[in-house]
């Protein structure tokens, strides 16, 4: 893409995004056309999983509201029901959730990009914990300018509660350099 086409922010975000692309998509596995290719774990997509997950949709009743942005830019308003009340019923959460809190959007990359965005200002960090997909970083990066500064597990869950005490002792150390933590991404 000519970058005299591309904002300044949109410049920023080609280089990464092409050595992304080429890293990841170059040489995927293919059953007949790429048989020796890589089955990438980098990406939240299977493709090993493509002709059952054809044969599933196939039968499956779409309405024409379904084609549209529906109960609006949030998500189905069903969804986001069923949701809180997964949520609810297998986290107990101590604040119980409601679908209003709730927003879908259509992968975890859209999703960072529009918190980060609304929550952080470049320069602000976001922690999360080791390991990491490391798409991660430019998630919150390219848009908002957001770091994403890693927390070592230490050889515990990265989602257990011995982890709030490294999740403390990197957010001090950042606050220490300046640097203003604004969310911690949980994710396995």
């Amino acid at each position: 893409m000519s970058e005299q086409t591309l904002s300044k922010r949109g410049q920023k975000g080609v280089p990464a995004g092409e050595a992304f692309g080429k890293l990841v998509f170059g040489q995927l596995y293919n059953k007949e056309s790429n048989p020796d290719g890589i089955v990438s774990l980098g990406i939240a997509e299977n493709g090993l999983m493509h002709e059952e997950l054809v044969s599933y949709f196939n039968k499956i009743d779409i309405a024409p509201k379904d084609l549209t942005y529906g109960d609006g830019p949030f998500g189905s308003r069903a969804l986001r029901s069923a949701l809180a009340s997964f949520f609810n019923d297998y986290f107990h959460p101590i604040h119980k959730v409601f679908p209003d809190q709730l927003l879908v959007a259509n992968g975890c990359t859209s999703l960072l990009d529009l918190v980060s965005f609304g929550i952080a200002d470049e320069g602000d960090g976001i922690l999360i914990g080791r390991p990491l997909y490391t798409g991660f970083g430019s998630d919150v990066n390219t848009r908002a300018g957001a770091k994403v500064y890693p927390v070592s597990s230490e050889g515990k869950d990265p989602m257990s509660e011995e982890m709030v005490e490294q999740y403390e002792k990197e957010l001090l150390k950042q606050e220490k350099q300046g640097v203003k933590i604004r969310a911690i991404i949980l994710a396995r």
